[in-house]
């Protein structure tokens, strides 16, 4: 903005000078020859003048026109009258003055300008400083490929206007080949990179199809990332629980006694004795409907046999006892372990504590 009014100003004074010159020489043509002067001191008049004859004082000058006649003192001063006039005319077309007013001018013409803040279309005042400033013009709706920048000056560096979202509109006011090119923006001139500019409409079609059909391959992606997460996930917790399982059950497989009692422990030799519960004695039975039995009342475990002998059902030693005492799936303790209650017999009768312990022995 500054160097377009330093232009304007330039401008001004050359005008002002050109105007100033012809009415110098108007003024010089029509001076030349003419106003009074102040003749010697003569000795006589002239022959033919009307004050002939007439002698003058030695310090008195005859005062004559311009075409040396003698004239009368009111003549004189008349004639001092008209040159009062006429150096108000040559002040009034004198360069030197005529340049001042002008460049006052000037001055008044750039504070108007600052003052008002007139917008000015920036392509036309840096055309002439600055070939980024230089474009084709043109007058286009485009579209951004993009999210972008608008940018107060042809460059990188400027600041920015604003952004706009990708696939936004703008008008396209000027092209060239530099990288930034002008755009209209609510009335604001701005500068968008020329790369992310879309000239046509089914192109910008075309791309957000393209969005589009990417997004659900991303979605489709996605989902079957995590759902092969989860089933990791899960075949690892399947794993783990199986590793944890298989460890337990190594310890429990491997245990042959309580781990909470100290007394005596029933086995093969000793066909009874008196453990944490009372008295304990041992029966090799099938056990496949006392487990189908159990089934029924909800009770799911895999059977096995731990290394001593004792018969398993999932973490715990089958046995049988008064149901009365200890009902069906009952946990209770005895010298070899922990035994869940999954039958009855004719002992519970005469004794209502008393563990049969079922082993393959």
């Amino acid at each position: 903005m500054k160097k377009r009014i330093l232009s304007l100003y330039l401008s001004a004074m050359i005008a002002a000078l050109a105007c100033t010159a012809p009415a110098m020489a108007v003024f010089a043509s029509e001076t030349a020859g003419e106003g009074s002067t102040a003749a010697p001191m003569q000795e006589e008049a002239a022959p033919d003048s009307p004050y002939a004859g007439i002698e003058t004082a030695a310090d008195e000058a005859i005062l004559t026109d311009a075409a040396g006649q003698m004239i009368s003192p009111e003549t004189a001063q008349a004639i001092d009258s008209a040159d009062v006039g006429l150096t108000d005319l040559q002040k009034a077309t004198d360069p030197e003055s005529s340049a001042e007013s002008a460049a006052n001018g000037a001055s008044d013409t750039m504070a108007e300008l600052e003052e008002t803040e007139l917008e000015m279309d920036k392509s036309t005042i840096g055309a002439a400083f600055d070939s980024a400033y230089q474009f084709d013009k043109e007058d286009a709706v485009v579209y951004l490929r993009e999210t972008a920048a608008i940018k107060t000056e042809p460059s990188e560096e400027a600041d920015d206007m604003l952004t706009l979202e990708k696939y936004s509109s703008v008008r396209l006011t000027g092209s060239n080949s530099l990288q930034y090119w002008e755009v209209n923006v609510g009335g604001s001139i701005g500068y968008v990179d020329s790369a992310l500019i879309i000239r046509e409409a089914s192109e910008v079609e075309a791309l957000r199809e393209e969005d589009i059909e990417k997004e659900e391959t991303e979605a489709l992606s996605r989902q079957e990332q995590e759902e092969t997460i989860v089933e990791k996930a899960s075949e690892g917790r399947e794993e783990w629980a199986q590793a944890l399982k298989d460890s337990r059950r190594e310890d429990l497989a491997n245990q042959t006694r309580s781990l909470s009692w100290n007394g005596p422990v029933l086995s093969r030799s000793k066909g009874a004795v008196y453990g944490p519960s009372g008295k304990e004695t041992y029966y090799n039975l099938n056990m496949s409907g006392c487990v189908r039995n159990m089934n029924r009342r909800g009770y799911y475990y895999d059977v096995w046999v731990r290394n001593d002998g004792c018969k398993m059902f999932g973490d715990y030693i089958m046995c049988a006892a008064n149901l009365g005492v200890h009902p069906f799936g009952s946990l209770v303790e005895c010298s070899l372990g922990t035994c869940i209650v999954v039958d009855t017999g004719g002992f519970a009768a005469g004794n209502p504590n008393q563990l049969d312990i079922a082993v393959t022995w």
